[in-house]
């Protein structure tokens, strides 16, 4: 249940939000392990003339934020996501560096329509464990 906060220092159009949403849902899925259809991306624009690096104004990049509950990928799992964000986004916006936050929330502290992620694994866990049950 991740949810990607991506903020664009370049022209909004539809076709860009489509790639980087793809990119970065394709991304949260293969590296990370999560779940496609669970995985909600937000896409933002700022112009250039609102965007700089070392006091300098205009300058061009981005900023991605990941938002998965704590403890669910390993360090290397989080350093091959921003590596490959970082190369995608690069991609899509010729050669703009920028961010990549890999933000880990308690289960208890986070989730989804009403129900936080301990509450889901553990409605996951018992939901499984109920079948062996009936077999005894």
């Amino acid at each position: 249940m991740p949810f990607v906060n991506a903020t664009l220092c370049a022209k909004p159009s539809p076709g860009l939000t489509e790639r980087v949403v793809l990119l970065l849902t394709d991304l949260t899925a293969k590296v990370l392990g999560k779940e496609r259809e669970r995985t909600t991306v937000a896409v933002q624009y700022v112009p250039e003339e609102q965007w700089g690096r070392g006091g300098a104004i205009p300058a061009r990049g981005f900023y991605v934020e990941v938002k998965i509950t704590s403890g669910t990928n390993s360090r290397d799992d989080k350093s091959r996501y921003v590596r490959e964000v970082n190369h995608g986004l690069q991609m899509l916006l010729a050669g703009s560096a920028g961010y990549v936050a890999v933000d880990e929330i308690a289960p208890d502290s986070w989730g989804y329509a009403g129900e936080t992620q301990e509450l889901r694994y553990a409605r996951d866990r018992l939901s499984l464990a109920q079948p062996e049950l009936h077999l005894q």
